[in-house]
């Protein structure tokens, strides 16, 4: 029942205390006299800091569109917050748009050069009312070409998918200016709420439209996306375990007792690791599938695991003093900072660890390799940041934030090497996924 209370009250209090006090970890014995841990922010004094970080990016527009469908305003909303959103643009403000451009039936890159714009991106709908569909369209042009699109695509899709595939031409956009797609195709889950009031929600990579998915009457912990892409959880009513349950009501059977207090999925979902209370401590287990799970570590207090992408565990666990993050049963996280909260982006420099550590009152967001090597600070001074979880193609980590600065509390994207965070949502919570979506419904069509 101890046990119980600790995590109860670790995941009650959410980013707004991650990593705050070691009360998150139970019966960690204190260290040797005169064996003192070391000070979180000497280990983090020397530690470049990436946040604030700017770079010269290369200027776009999104073409400016005369149509009033509902469907191609929406589909060049969300193609212009995307590519924003993934900070590796500066998006030209359609106020700043040439006049000459709205309302011109052929396109003038001269017009745009004046703007010291490098490249020209059109996002058009078209409904086809009569037979439920929606016809998109992506165009590419870079300015120094001329009016010769670099990137012509057109996609017939169901009428109910818009938002969906609008993001899957985003994708294909930043892909056509960047040389590798990008990962708006995508959707976030986590847990919001406090005390007895906690929820599974789900909410699109933009932030557009947050939906509680779990029974108001459960306390719910740990959402992850597994097999046939259902969303799972562990929750606990009436006082109950918590146990494994998921969006289509199914309560799953373990041959492993005991509460559930962390749940991953391997890429490929074909291993799957879980938390569970084990006496006194928590430990992580791993297999194929729930019924056929097996310990996959002696750390004690394993929690949030995780899997790199090459399908390496991860989790965080108790170290010397403090809580660490763990690779494969090996630290790679100080010791003497409080981590949690692993994640790993497939960037393309290179895979990289995502963790939070505590740093006084403040929680920070720093990066390593998978071996911990080559720390870098991306938060500081801005309150406490946790829970990061990467985008699918590896180049922006999310992560809840209760600064009161700039946008306020909330839910952030912000580029892996650095640049201003986002806000996308105003909701704070914890246990955060980044996920692909499964194959769309749209037929490519030839032009």
């Amino acid at each position: 029942m101890r046990l119980k209370k600790i995590l109860l009250f670790a995941f009650a209090l959410s980013s707004l205390s991650i990593g705050a006090s070691k009360g998150a970890v139970a019966d960690e014995p204190a260290p040797p006299p005169g064996d003192a841990p070391p000070n979180p922010e000497d280990l983090l004094g020397n530690i470049v800091v990436v946040a604030g970080a700017t770079r010269p990016l290369p200027r776009i527009a999104v073409l400016p569109s005369s149509s009033w469908d509902e469907e191609d305003v929406i589909m060049r909303s969300v193609a212009r917050r995307d590519l924003e959103l993934s900070g590796e643009f500066e998006v030209l403000s359609d106020d700043d748009a040439p006049e000459e451009a709205w309302g011109a039936r052929d396109l003038d890159v001269s017009i745009w050069a004046k703007k010291k714009v490098e490249a020209l991106v059109e996002a058009r709908a078209r409904p086809l009312p009569a037979e439920g569909k929606v016809e998109l369209r992506a165009r590419v042009y870079l300015v120094r070409h001329g009016a010769a699109a670099v990137l012509d695509k057109r996609f017939l899709i169901p009428a109910s998918d818009l938002r969906e595939e609008a993001h899957r031409i985003s994708d294909l956009v930043i892909g056509a200016l960047t040389g590798q797609n990008g990962g708006f195709a995508s959707r976030m889950t986590f847990v919001t709420g406090m005390g007895k009031l906690r929820r599974v929600f789900t909410v699109d990579a933009d932030g557009h439209d947050p939906k509680p998915v779990s029974p108001v009457d459960e306390i719910a912990v740990a959402p992850a996306f597994g097999r046939g892409e259902e969303l799972y959880w562990a929750s606990s009513a009436q006082n109950g375990e918590y146990r494994i349950r998921t969006a289509s009501g199914k309560v799953v059977d373990m041959p492993i007792k005991g509460s559930v207090y962390g749940l991953a999925f391997s890429r490929d979902r074909s291993r799957v690791a879980v938390s569970i209370a084990d006496g006194s401590t928590i430990k992580v287990f791993v297999g194929p599938d729930f019924a056929s799970l097996s310990p996959a570590s002696e750390v004690g207090m394993a929690l949030r695991p995780a899997f790199t992408p090459s399908g390496k565990l991860a989790y965080s666990g108790e170290g010397r003093f403090g809580q660490r993050i763990y690779v494969e049963d090996k630290p790679i996280s100080p010791d003497g900072l409080f981590a949690s909260a692993p994640t790993f982006c497939n960037h393309p420099d290179g895979v990289r660890a995502v963790f939070a550590v505590g740093v006084g009152k403040d929680t920070d967001l720093v990066s390593t390799d998978e071996r911990g090597r080559g720390m870098v600070r991306l938060t500081q001074g801005q309150g406490r940041n946790g829970y990061p979880s990467c985008s699918p193609d590896g180049r922006l980590v999310a992560f809840f934030s209760t600064r009161t600065s700039g946008e306020g509390p909330g839910l952030y994207v912000m580029r892996l090497d650095g640049g201003r965070p986002k806000r996308i949502s105003t909701l704070v919570g914890d246990s955060l996924r980044w996920d692909p979506l499964p194959p769309g419904r749209g037929v490519e069509m030839k032009n």
